[in-house]
């Protein structure tokens, strides 16, 4: 009887580790798959950032070059207009507002 009391005891110790044993190489198994699923989250994550930065760099470069087009298609208007001021006759006429001021007294004492 003695015999079989320490052949349960242990086939029962002998369970329990396989216990453990499967216990230990599930945890593994579940700490894997987390990671695993981490990267993948973190990486699609990270790939939408970007996407989004591309959309958003793309959408100013393309601001910018309607901002640049308007300016260039006024300063043309400008230029052929009647009305443009001829830069030689607009710097002559800056000297002579120049001298009459300093001429005057009126930043004097």
């Amino acid at each position: 009887m003695q015999s079989e009391v320490i052949d349960d005891i242990l086939s029962i110790e002998d369970q329990a580790a396989k216990i453990i044993e499967d216990a230990e190489k599930k945890a593994r198994e579940n700490i894997s798959n987390a990671h695993d699923k981490a990267a993948k989250i973190i990486s699609e994550a990270v790939d939408a950032v970007r996407e989004q930065g591309k959309a958003d760099v793309a959408a100013a470069e393309e601001l910018l070059s309607k901002h640049l087009d308007e300016y260039e298609a006024e300063r043309a208007r400008i230029e052929s207009s009647e009305n443009a001021v001829n830069p030689d006759v607009l710097e002559r006429a800056v000297s002579r507002i120049i001298s009459r001021i300093c001429a005057t007294d009126s930043f004097g004492a």
